[in-house]
């Protein structure tokens, strides 16, 4: 258990002939030029993004006017409530 088995991984393949590199590497490159594929240029949007972005900002302008007239509601009903309380103090005598 404390030796380790060898690596078979790195172990080094045996040289190729000086003929045999050559024609390795010409062979590679005539493979990646037959692989290669052009470029024919920027694709158009399937949707445009216009119409998006005003979209998302009518959603947000809705939803904070809504926010804005939500709190004005709870404002009143509040200024209501004090009105209120502040009146049945005076009634009841206090100061």
């Amino acid at each position: 258990m404390l030796i380790p088995p060898p690596a078979h991984a790195q172990e080094q393949p045996a040289a190729p002939k000086e003929g045999a590199v050559a024609e390795t590497k010409e062979d590679a490159a005539e493979e990646r030029a037959a692989q290669f594929v052009g470029v024919r240029g920027p694709e158009a949007e399937s949707v445009p993004g216009g119409a998006l972005m005003l979209g998302a900002y009518a959603i947000v302008w809705a939803l904070l006017f809504l926010y804005l007239m939500r709190m004005r509601g709870l404002q009143r009903n509040t200024a209501e409530e004090l009105e209120r309380l502040s009146a049945e103090i005076r009634a009841s005598g206090g100061s």
